[in-house]
């Protein structure tokens, strides 16, 4: 049996019981902040969600700086940039 029959027979055995019973006065407001409070609870990842952007950030930068500071074959090789500043100066 799935939970919903389940509800269902619970709610056909026990329709004499519900019929009869009032809420308290305040049972709406009550229930509704519950449920807020339940679902912030659960929704509230945003700072988390920060802290893994900043994370990522700083490894993602340090590992390029890795790569540019030791681990790339050509770092003692000319750059790009040194080209083009020596092809300009060529040309004058």
């Amino acid at each position: 049996m799935s939970w919903e029959e389940d509800i269902k027979r619970e709610a056909r055995i026990h329709k004499g019981d519900l019929d009869v019973y009032e809420p308290s006065t305040h049972h709406d407001q009550k229930f509704l902040m519950k449920l807020a409070n339940k679902f912030k609870k659960l929704i509230n990842i945003v700072p988390y969600l920060v802290k893994v952007f900043i994370v990522t950030i700083i490894v993602f930068v340090l590992s390029v700086w890795a790569w540019n500071s030791w681990i790339r074959k050509d770092r003692h090789e000319i750059t790009l940039k040194e080209k083009i500043i020596n092809i300009v100066t060529l040309k004058k």
